[in-house]
């Protein structure tokens, strides 16, 4: 009868009880298959810990599926189409081809070595700028961390992304387009349902984030622009 009484929770919070497979397996199948059901459930966990774990597991398979890829197949495929250019860059730079090798194997390894600082990154910043934006709109109900902790429950959207490792145009642009339409789709469901607010504040809070991170944008991305336009300008006009 106490459990009956007992609200509902997110199955990974009880990861104890159901174990770590049945409480993965039955959060990844709620959070897609009911998704206003499960981002209604509002995180109960006091850590961010837990859910950044849960979220991770995502990064890390794109991650690892990516560097796998490019050591079996991709860095062949792309050494093949640069091969005609070899001669000419051998005229300037003797061990160019080594060189460029070296610096794709570099690339391949350093991108999954950062990987779970690129997820913080990106998770923290869409948290960020979705509080912002319900803070702006006067329509935020949760604190930050919680927002954080559903958006981490999200991260089996990048799966989408493996659609794009192979490198073909077809797949990267559909990889993309499902991407931003399954991202934009949760993203409002999250702060729909977390926050108990209707549709048209939660796309209002939207863009307010969106002009947030477009200023932060210009801000930060303009002046070094234009000091690198200068640097090519003045280098070609010598």
């Amino acid at each position: 009868m106490q459990r009956d009484l007992e609200p509902p929770s997110i199955p990974w919070e009880r990861r104890r009880e159901l174990g770590v497979a049945r409480a993965f397996r039955d959060t990844l199948v709620l959070s897609i298959r009911e998704p206003k059901r499960f981002y209604g459930l509002l995180p109960s966990e006091a850590s961010t810990w837990p859910a950044l774990v849960y979220g991770f597991t995502f990064e890390a398979v794109v991650a690892g599926t990516t560097f796998l890829h490019h050591q079996l197949v991709g860095a062949e495929e792309l050494d093949r189409s640069l091969a005609p250019l070899y001669p000419q860059l051998r005229q300037v730079v003797p061990n160019a081809p080594e060189m460029i090798r070296t610096l794709m194997s570099a690339s391949a390894i350093g991108s999954l070595c950062t990987a779970p600082f690129t997820y913080l990154f990106k998770l923290y910043v869409t948290a960020f700028l979705t509080w912002i934006g319900l803070r702006l709109a006067r329509c935020l109900h949760t604190p930050f961390r919680r927002i954080v902790q559903l958006f981490a429950y999200a991260s089996w959207i990048q799966l989408i992304g493996l659609l794009g490792v192979t490198g073909d145009l077809m797949l990267s642009l559909l990889s993309f387009v499902a991407l931003l339409a399954l991202g934009s789709y949760y993203w409002l469901v999250i702060v729909r349902e977390s926050q108990r607010i209707d549709t048209r504040r939660a796309v209002v809070a939207s863009l307010y984030g969106c002009l947030v991170a477009l200023v932060v944008g210009c801000v930060c991305g303009v002046p070094p622009m234009i000091a690198l336009a200068y640097v090519l300008v003045s280098i070609l006009s010598k």
